[in-house]
């Protein structure tokens, strides 16, 4: 290209998701996305780092756009941009990056079979394991519990009620005893982008193939790109009426859809509007109590 030609193409990078990877020479690190960090490590610190890149190129392909990635080593940090296709680009001052003219992809030894291969594969081509490049990444600690603060109190509900939920819709229930104040049993209606919607009771967990936290009703979604995690998030109706949803520390985090889009804090009870929507991976939730 001549040096005069302007540069076309140019692409800006979101803010989300957010990808950060530490380096050190022994060929350890972490991997942090979103806020939640896993220790990683490979043979060599080459080989780290292409398994960073490759683990950012299947998010990257995902989500069919280019991740920015932040990676430290040495005390320098750069940041950089991912492609689908597995390119790699400095990101600029101004945040865009050029046509990924004249670049090259990255490759890698399989971590089974040591076959070299692209960055972009998913699949190895000779072992046929999944991620053939990934490092060794320890799995995050995912809370069984996960306690609320004491200004957003979560009600239980006892089996005998949520078995009586399922069968009675876009219906308030009310159950009082002589010694204890009346609690707020309320019914969620959840409306997927995804599949049909579902009404449930007023604890709920949400997930690929969710576990039932504490008791929750569990409702498996489908999530096309596979970016729900397993158990995902929790959804509570406190005594108040309150709407409460809860990241279980997903990989792939939580968007509340308001006039700003929030990202939602991992393990931390949030209170959202009733009719609100919010962004699990690449499901779209809206939670409204049903009448």
């Amino acid at each position: 290209m001549n040096a005069t030609e302007p540069l076309t193409g140019l692409h800006r990078i979101p803010e989300w998701p957010r990808l950060a990877a530490t380096v050190a020479r022994d060929g350890t690190g972490t991997l942090t996305l979103n806020g939640v960090s896993r220790a990683c490590a490979a043979e060599s610190v080459a080989a780290l780092r292409t398994g960073i890149i490759a683990r950012a190129v299947a998010i990257s392909t995902q989500l069919r756009r280019p991740i920015r990635l932040d990676v430290t080593e040495e005390g320098r940090t750069h940041a950089l941009a991912v492609r689908p296709e597995g390119y790699v680009q400095l990101i600029g001052t101004d945040g865009t990056i050029p046509a990924p003219d004249g670049l090259s992809i990255d490759e890698g030894r399989c971590r089974i079979c040591r076959r070299l291969q692209p960055v972009t594969s998913a699949t190895c081509v000779q072992c046929k394991i999944d991620e053939p490049l990934r490092p060794e990444v320890a799995p995050p600690a995912e809370p069984k519990t996960v306690a609320p603060p004491a200004t957003v109190p979560v009600t239980q509900t006892r089996l005998g009620e949520l078995e009586e939920l399922h069968n009675i819709e876009h219906t308030r229930i009310s159950h009082r005893t002589a010694a204890s104040p009346t609690p707020h049993a309320a019914v969620l209606h959840l409306r997927f982008s995804t599949q049909r919607s579902v009404d449930t009771g007023p604890h709920v967990v949400i997930g690929r193939n969710p576990e039932p936290v504490d008791g929750r009703e569990p409702l498996a979604v489908v999530t096309p790109g596979r970016m729900l995690s397993r158990t995902h998030v929790t959804i509570d109706v406190d005594d108040a009426g309150r709407i409460i949803v809860t990241d279980l520390h997903s990989v792939n985090g939580i968007e509340l859809q308001s006039v700003s889009p929030q990202r939602l804090t991992p393990g931390e009870p949030t209170v959202i509007p009733d009719g609100a929507t919010i962004l699990l991976g690449d499901v779209y939730c809206t939670v409204t109590e049903a009448p």
